[in-house]
């Protein structure tokens, strides 16, 4: 192990012959130590890693090596052709050449005869190890039937037997002071975390705890937790203290791992199964669901207590001569096994009707098979593959159940800071200058960093519970370190989950940097409004570039490929993005000319409202009916576009008044100038926006008049022209002035009266 921690040669450091007679020591050394030591799994897992560190090292030295002689043969072609004419310098440095060269290909060949005795002995020692493990894994033992057959038919040896345990049992090596202590703390946790757990209990009903609304779930999880916290100290300090000082046995560390495990187990699942946890994706258990689940995990904790206490050394071998347990202790393991098997098997079917991810997943069912399979091979006689099985599932269960509470916790945090649930979000969403309903943005990005780096922690936790070996670890952690290459292209993973969480900080940061701009920084210049927002937009786009750039640098993205594929989409984008380039080019132009600016009243075509937004790609219209309509900018660059607001916010009204015939005209044009004059929002100051009145015509029904203004405000307009109708209207009614309305009169002539039509003589 020692090994592969050693630093790989860099290029620029040249591997010399005494560093390669050492490497080929060591190499001799680790051969004889593996036919010597063949047989012990220790030595094997030293000499894998070993053999793994050379061969890491004469790799880096062969890549060295055929580096310096790809430039020894380019100097040498630079030289040309030997010939009797060439000068004595050039035949100098051919021969320099020569010579290093020689070196050189000494030097390969010996480093690719370490790494090829490096990766033998490496598969070699690989092999062995799986071949004693898989000897271990199936190694046999007396079954079910025998021991029984033995304890039936052979008459008092089950009396010797437990007479045997019993002396045994009354003889443990333990160290008592070192057991004293471990209790002593052990017993302290346990008062502590008991009146801890009282006051908190008693304070959180009275009052809600603060993370309630900012999580739920780990709401739920801390008040179920301290009904537990008792146990979990007691387990905890105990356990810690046994490990530093063992106590001569570890059945008793064994125990109190056990204890912790399953008092944290059964303090998330509590809390997950409340009818108060309205957890997404588990359905809460009412109190007849919830009584059988305590009851079978209740005996799932006991028979597995007692299978840990009857699987320790201390019951393995009542006698010297007999390495071997007794029947009777054979035979109560078998018993506590199935015992396990039936209430886990009980328990993850009853648990599948609450945890909607369990049905998704089939995981049900797959525990089911394994315990079958585990209860089955303990009754063969296959204890080592009967604990191997025991042991994944539960260790499954319980590394999925709290990879579960990491993805949902932070999850449900992300949710309140997307929405503002609580008083420190909503000041955050301040801060970042975000408006109700927006999402923040990079933080899509933790969230896919989060669920990642939890998928791959589990996912190496499970391969390590399953088999995966400690060597094979350490392996995979370095090749998730160093980078993985795939057809020539290094992946780093995690230099991709670096990016990703430099690329949300930073976008976030660029948030806060646009609500600065615009707060602080150009409110004391002399930009106009249209301006300050083009400058603000185009700093968060830059910002949003530098992030993404940054983001692909630390994630290990080499720039000139980046060059080489938008060389090759180049031509992509000139058929098949013409469109999305055209409109980004335009929405440039509308930043930067700001013929339109946010909030201004637009027609464009047969869209007309207020402009809300003004992306890089399109523009975004809200009616008068506040639906929003998604206008592409290259329209609004090519297209005629009506803008009410563009310069100031004056407008014009036209009000076109009929009256009826026989009114005084002149008194007519004075009420309709008088209505505009009294009107607050009318301009009258501005001599080239004057009141008018005019004298249109003689209508069929009426006198028309037309009365023009202008207007402060042209969003006013239909409030404006609303008052001065009223205005007109009421003066009208005053002067005894009418208008008109249009009327048809219509005769009714009887049959008898028509004329008889004249014949035409014709």
């Amino acid at each position: 192990m020692m090994c592969l921690t050693l630093p790989i040669y860099a290029a620029d450091i040249p591997f010399t012959t005494e560093d390669l007679d050492t490497f080929s020591k060591q190499l001799d050394t680790a051969e004889k130590d593996f036919e010597q030591y063949g047989n012990d799994i220790t030595r094997l897992n030293s000499l894998h890693a070993t053999a793994a560190g050379l061969g890491q090292k004469a790799q880096a030295c062969i890549t060295q090596y055929e580096h310096e002689q790809t430039q020894i043969q380019q100097a040498t072609d630079s030289l040309g052709e030997s010939a009797t004419t060439d000068d004595k310098d050039v035949q100098q440095k051919r021969t320099e050449l020569e010579t290093k060269k020689q070196q050189v290909d000494k030097t390969l060949a010996q480093c690719r005869l370490i790494n090829l005795r490096a990766t033998t002995l490496l598969d070699s020692s690989l092999k062995s190890q799986q071949d004693l493990l898989k000897q271990q894994l199936f190694a046999p033992s007396q079954s079910l039937f025998t021991h029984l057959y033995t304890l039936l038919l052979e008459p008092g040896i089950w009396k010797q037997e437990l007479a045997g345990l019993v002396n045994k049992l009354l003889q443990p090596l333990i160290n008592w002071h070192n057991l004293i202590v471990a209790f002593s703390y052990g017993i302290a946790g346990l008062l502590v975390g008991l009146l801890w757990s009282i006051h908190k209990r008693r304070q959180y009903r009275q009052q809600t705890p603060a993370i309630h609304e900012t999580s739920p779930t780990l709401a739920a999880v801390w008040r179920s937790l301290l009904r537990v916290m008792p146990y979990v100290l007691f387990a905890g300090l105990s356990g810690l203290s046994l490990y530093f000082y063992p106590a001569g046995t570890p059945i008793i560390p064994q125990f109190m791992q056990l204890l912790l495990v399953f008092s944290l187990s059964y303090g998330i699942l509590h809390s997950l199964l409340r009818t108060t946890a309205q957890v997404e994706g588990i359905v809460p258990a009412d109190k007849k669901a919830g009584n059988k689940l305590y009851t079978w995990a209740r005996l799932l904790l006991f028979s597995t207590m007692t299978g840990v206490v009857v699987h320790s050394q201390l019951f393995d071998s009542t006698s010297l001569e007999n390495a071997e347990p007794s029947h009777l202790v054979a035979l109560i393991r078998i018993t506590c096994g199935t015992v396990i098997g039936i209430a886990l098997t009980r328990l993850i079917w009853l648990m599948s009707l609450h945890f909607l991810f369990i049905k998704r997943t089939r995981l049900h069912l797959l525990t089911t098979l394994c315990i079958v399979l585990a209860v089955g091979s303990l009754w063969l006689g296959y204890r080592n593959v009967a604990s191997f099985l025991f042991t994944g599932v539960f260790g499954t269960l319980f590394l999925l159940l709290v990879a579960l509470l990491l993805i949902k916790i932070p999850s449900e945090v992300f949710d309140g800071l997307d929405e503002g649930r609580v008083e420190w979000q909503q000041r955050l969403r301040e801060q970042l200058g975000l408006k109700p309903g927006q999402f923040i943005p990079g933080l899509i990005w933790l969230r896919l960093t989060n669920t990642m780096v939890i998928n791959s922690l589990l996912i190496i936790l499970l391969l390590r519970l399953w088999g995966m070996s400690e060597q094979s670890q350490t392996n995979l952690i370095h090749q998730l370190r160093n980078g993985i290459d795939i057809a020539g292209f290094t992946l780093e993973p995690l230099r991709i989950i670096g990016g990703l969480l430099v690329l949300a900080l930073l976008v976030s940061v660029t948030q806060v940097f646009k609500k600065h701009v615009s707060e602080s920084w150009l409110r004391r210049t002399s930009l106009s409004r249209g301006a300050r927002e083009a400058s603000t937009t185009i700093s968060g786009y830059i910002g949003i570039l530098m992030a993404i750039l940054i983001g692909l640098s630390v994630a290990g993205i080499q720039f000139e490929k980046l060059a080489i594929i938008a060389g090759a989409l180049s031509v992509g984008i000139g058929f098949g993005l013409q469109n999305i380039v055209n409109n980004f080019v335009s929405g440039l132009i509308l930043l930067f000319e700001r013929p339109i600016r946010r909030g201004d009243w637009i027609k464009v075509g047969t869209a007309e409202g207020y402009v809300r937004e003004i992306s890089i790609r399109s523009t975004t219209i809200q009616t008068f009916d506040r639906s929003d309509i998604i206008v592409p900018n290259s329209e609004i660059i090519s297209g005629q576009v009506t803008n009410m607001m563009l310069n100031d916010n004056f407008g014009r009204l036209i009000l076109p008044i009929g009256v009826a015939y026989g009114s005084d005209t002149e008194q007519v044009m004075m009420i309709l100038r008088e209505a505009a004059t009294a009107h607050p929002a009318v301009l009258k100051e501005r001599t080239d926006m004057k009141i008018s009145v005019f004298f249109r015509g003689f209508g069929a029904d009426s006198l028309d008049f037309e009365l023009r203004c202008f207007i402060r405000d042209i969003e006013s307009k239909l409030g404006v022209t609303s008052d001065l109708n009223l205005a007109i209207d009421k003066a009208f009614r005053q002067q005894g002035i009418d208008i008109p309305f249009p009327q048809r009169t219509v005769h009714l002539v009887k049959n008898s009266e028509v004329p008889a039509k004249s014949t035409d003589l014709g």
